[in-house]
């Protein structure tokens, strides 16, 4: 993400930078080739990642936040509608946002004649909207924003089951899932 934002000039991006980059994609598109796919699908693998990139910071986030808390993160089932899954507002809404800011950062280093940078952004831009179209659809992503901000507005009051549980359960899912009030209060500050 930051690399993605970060305003590049001649001087930062040598030719080494790229060629230190061909090894890794000449693997990858030999790779592909064995496996019976086109060399040129590293474009859309590229641009396909740039479209997960918010998904693989929020996995991260998540998988810190569980390894701090010590608490195991809730299964949250994806949203089914017709035909096809739902995807969160914020999934759906960075990749517009990057190809926004792509397209921006391209015009302004064309006027400035800051070439490396806007072939890179252009390129940026270019790919993650072929990805977004081809695997999520522009009118899908639209739907998936509204709904997301609906969502967001109007929350349902949820009702305190966590007491109702906590005294229904009994010694043997306390044996076999454990206390959690007491490994909280066991745990040192």
């Amino acid at each position: 993400m930051f690399l993605l934002a970060y305003p590049f000039d001649q001087r930062l991006l040598s030719p080494w930078v790229v060629l230190a980059s061909l090894p890794y994609f000449a693997t990858m598109s030999s790779d592909l080739k064995r496996n019976g796919y086109k060399r040129s699908d590293i474009f859309r693998i590229y641009g396909f990642n740039i479209v997960l990139l918010t998904v693989n910071l929020s996995g991260t986030l998540k998988s810190i936040q569980q390894g701090m808390t010590n608490t195991k993160i809730p299964f949250a089932r994806t949203p089914k509608v017709n035909n096809r899954t739902a995807s969160p507002a914020l999934y759906v809404t960075m990749p517009w946002v990057i190809i926004i800011y792509s397209c921006m950062v391209f015009y302004a280093d064309t006027l400035s004649h800051n070439w490396g940078n806007a072939v890179f952004a252009g390129f940026n831009a270019i790919v993650t909207f072929w990805a977004l179209t081809a695997y999520i659809g522009i009118w899908h992503s639209v739907q998936d924003m509204v709904v997301g901000l609906v969502r967001w507005f109007f929350v349902p009051i949820k009702e305190p089951q966590q007491e109702a549980a906590r005294k229904k359960a009994s010694w043997r899912d306390a044996l076999y899932f454990g206390d959690r009030q007491m490994i909280y209060e066991s745990r040192p500050l």
